[in-house]
């Protein structure tokens, strides 16, 4: 490719005969363009331009959806990874954890713990037992493949698969060495000797919270590595991500793609030691590895010191998104080829109606013909420049004749809108409103609105309608001078005018009955409970946005006193308040305890010496925050409850607080709305943990027949009192819990005689029976002593 030194010297250097060609070639594209772009006709450069306009938006808009479709898929590959982490993150924990609590019950046993390290530790029945006990947790946990127990001082190896070996006849003797030697106890490792049969041990040296070099054995819990890795699998979602998981020192002890790294610290690995320095227990980043190829990382570190670790090459994620290309260019075209054919046809078909408009311009005008100055487009923006003078003086003159530009002008009035005064004059006098006077204002609102069912929420301005209508006929019927307004489709007002000869006394009355008339009139004919608020009287229609201002803010006293429904705006501000005012802290605990003990009764009594302490403070910003803080303290009591309460909420309670005015409907709202529905809220939740504490008990019971069960010590474990626990139990299960612990023994008794070969007296041993008290228990439940049954079912 020549640089541009080369082609500016190829332009220079042409021959005459190239240069000849050159201007052949200019020409011709001139010539094929000229047609295109007529400076008369406008056909063809028409369908030019409605080409361009096409064009350049499609262009953009796939570009645009192309760039937030990237942006768009890669956040999603970002929260598919994270989600995918704290789902294997959940399993394996559940996983590693329940073979960390059977290496600890054994350690606990007490076969073991209390025959560690003694002279004695040599007898062959005891050996049996401890066997029988390895059966027992192995079979109680699918990934236990093998179980090896080791005492130093008589060098005895027991194992679940091999049984009882002296220590140098046991194949993996090297492994136990390694244990013997190894820093710490109870943490998982790879083997040299159990690696190479596939397995991963979670070891502890014995007895429990041994020092340094004093254990006197070893326990090991051998599971298979295929098992654990393909719980790693199944949460890929991606054929290249790679997951791993590191243990508390760091040391990579599972991986998704192969085995060399297994039992390596992490250190090792470029990139990872970003992972382990961050503080955060989960996140995401971008690292490199020892080839400079950048990953999406994502990690979850546990409380055991356990992390998680999710990576997935940007490579993957750019080859996944390689088709959005495809499809959005084939998509792009597709729509740009459609359009550009739209556009041609349309032009020409819509080019005709502009030469038979242009002619018909020419026959309605007299008989004369017309000739456009410049091309047919200007001829035609004339007309129609002409037309829309011509429609917009005749809106103008429709908007000055129309009444409603009367109840425009006067809401302006009323919101407050700067306007001189002349402009202030002028409108008036197109208006035909008088100026001097005196005006009052009233506010009507439609009281508990909530509670209407003839009227949907979303109808305001229907009932808005009715209302001033009504307010319109009383005026009309009255001699009284004014003007009927709604304002936010809930108020309805009302500007009364009277000449400057009325005195202060008999406009105040004039007005108190003509707000009186209304309510009255509303709660004939539409069944309407109303409150009016009346402004103060001023002189001059310039004082109608502070008289309207006035209105509203005395309807806000009936949140005090909602008995007086005509408010006049001069006696709120002659009523005193009081000098102190104290939150009731011991109503809101009396409202809130007996919520939460289910006393509906007690909190409405509650509730209403509330509303009397809170409505003493005569200031209604004092009372709806008062009314917020109690609002709050039976969310926050709610939340107490436990997790997940507050997604029960159906809707915002602040908001419906909110647009209640009065303390009674603040207090209704309470009754009807809040109340039930915290007990119901309450009523689930405590099912619904009831029922999982009967599950826990009962899981419990089975999994440890042969324990010592108190009604005390499973009421501690899931937080009940014993009383209230063995009501559940009988219930929900039909018996008592005695009864359910004794049924769970002899069901068991039962399999064992049928499977087994053990005497009576080690069956009844092994549920925690004597001998006699099991005979007694069959006698009760089977109707036959414990051989006879054995009898029976052989």
């Amino acid at each position: 490719m020549p640089s541009r030194h080369g082609m500016s010297g190829l332009f220079f250097n042409l021959e005459p005969g190239g240069i000849d060609m050159l201007s052949k070639w200019i020409e011709r594209i001139r010539q094929f363009i000229n047609p295109l772009l007529p400076r008369a006709n406008y056909l063809n450069r028409l369908i030019w331009f409605g080409c361009l306009s096409v064009s350049i938006p499609i262009v953009l808009a796939g570009s645009a959806y192309y760039h937030f479709s990237i942006v768009k898929l890669t956040d999603q590959f970002k929260v598919d990874n994270l989600a995918s982490i704290t789902l294997l993150k959940d399993r394996m924990e559940n996983v590693l954890t329940a073979v960390e609590l059977e290496s600890l019950k054994i350690s606990a046993n007490s076969l073991v713990k209390d025959n560690m390290g003694k002279p004695e530790f040599d007898d062959y029945m005891l050996f049996g037992m401890i066997l029988n006990t390895f059966q027992v947790h192995k079979n109680s946990s699918s990934l236990i493949s093998e179980i090896m127990l080791y005492d130093k001082l008589s060098n005895a190896v027991l194992t679940n698969n091999y049984g009882y070996l002296p220590y140098m006849a046991y194949k993996d003797h090297d492994d136990i060495d390694i244990i013997m030697h190894m820093d710490g106890s109870g943490k998982w490792v790879h083997l040299p000797n159990a690696s190479q049969d596939g397995y991963l041990s979670f070891v502890r040296k014995l007895p429990l919270m041994t020092i340094g070099d004093q254990a006197q054995g070893v326990l090991a819990i051998h599971v298979q590595e295929d098992v654990l890795e393909k719980n790693l699998v199944n949460y890929s979602f991606a054929k290249e991500q790679s997951l791993m998981l590191l243990d508390s020192h760091n040391n990579i002890i599972l991986h998704s793609k192969g085995r060399n790294a297994l039992g390596q610290s992490s250190a090792l690995f470029a990139g990872l030691q970003e992972i382990i320095k961050d503080d955060n227990p989960t996140g995401q980043m971008t690292i490199l590895d020892d080839k400079q190829e950048r990953y999406l990382a994502v990690y979850y570190k546990t409380t055991f010191g356990r992390t998680y670790i999710s990576l997935l090459p940007e490579r993957a994620m750019t080859k996944e998104l390689t088709w959005i290309r495809w499809v959005i260019v084939s998509s792009v075209l597709a729509l740009l080829i459609f359009a550009l054919l739209l556009i041609y046809f349309a032009s020409k078909r819509a080019y005709n109606p502009i030469e038979q408009l242009i002619r018909y311009g020419e026959h309605i005008g007299n008989g004369q013909p017309l000739s456009p100055n410049g091309n047919d487009i200007e001829y035609i923006k004339s007309c129609l420049s002409y037309l829309n003078e011509q429609s917009e003086s005749l809106n103008h003159y429709l908007q000055k004749i129309s009444p409603n530009i009367r109840n425009q002008f006067l809401q302006k009035l009323l919101s407050g809108s700067a306007v001189s005064r002349a402009s202030l004059l002028d409108e008036c006098r197109e208006q035909q409103i008088p100026v001097e006077g005196t005006f009052v204002v009233l506010v009507a609102i439609v009281e508990n609105m909530f509670k209407e069912k003839r009227f949907l929420p979303s109808e305001g301005s229907i009932v808005m309608f009715a209302v001033t209508n009504v307010m319109n006929e009383l005026l009309v019927k009255s001699q009284l001078t004014g003007y009927i307004l709604e304002k936010n489709e809930r108020e309805g007002i009302a500007i009364l005018h009277f000449n400057g000869e009325a005195s202060e006394g008999e406009i105040r009355e004039r007005t108190k009955a003509f707000a009186l008339e209304i309510r009255e009139a509303l709660a004939t004919y539409l069944s309407f409970s109303m409150s009016v608020g009346v402004g103060k009287a001023y002189s001059g229609i310039a004082a109608l946005a502070e008289s309207y201002r006035e209105a509203k803010l005395a309807l806000q006293h009936r949140i005090i006193n909602d008995s007086d429904p005509v408010l006049f705006a001069e006696e709120m501000e002659q009523t005193g308040r009081q000098s102190m005012f104290f939150y009731p802290n011991e109503q809101e605990k009396i409202i809130v305890d007996a919520l939460a003990r289910g006393e509906m009764e007690l909190a409405e009594q509650a509730l209403n010496q509330f509303a009397q302490i809170v409505r003493g403070s005569e200031s209604y910003n004092t009372i709806y925050q008062c009314y917020h803080v109690l609002l709050s303290s039976i969310i926050q009591s709610l939340e107490e409850k436990g997790p997940g309460m507050l997604d029960s909420l159906e809707d915002n309670w602040f908001d419906q607080l909110k647009a209640r005015q009065t303390s009674r409907e603040i207090y209704e709202w309470f009754i009807e709305i809040i109340f039930p529905l915290y007990k119901r809220i309450t009523e689930e939740s405590r099912k619904k943990g009831a029922k999982l504490a009967i599950q826990v008990v009962c899981k419990q019971i089975k999994e440890n027949v042969g324990g010592n069960h108190s009604l005390i010590d499973f009421a501690d474990m899931v937080g009940l009192s014993p009383s209230y626990l063995s009501k559940l139990f009988k219930k929900e299960l039909g018996v008592s819990f005695v009864e359910y612990v004794m049924e769970s023994k002899v069901n068991k008794a039962k399999k064992l005689l049928e499977d087994t070969d053990y005497s009576v007296m080690e069956i009844a041993e092994m549920v925690g029976y004597s001998e006699r008290n099991l005979n007694r228990a069959f006698q009760r439940y089977v109707n036959m002593s414990p051989k006879q049954y054995r009898l029976s079912h052989r």
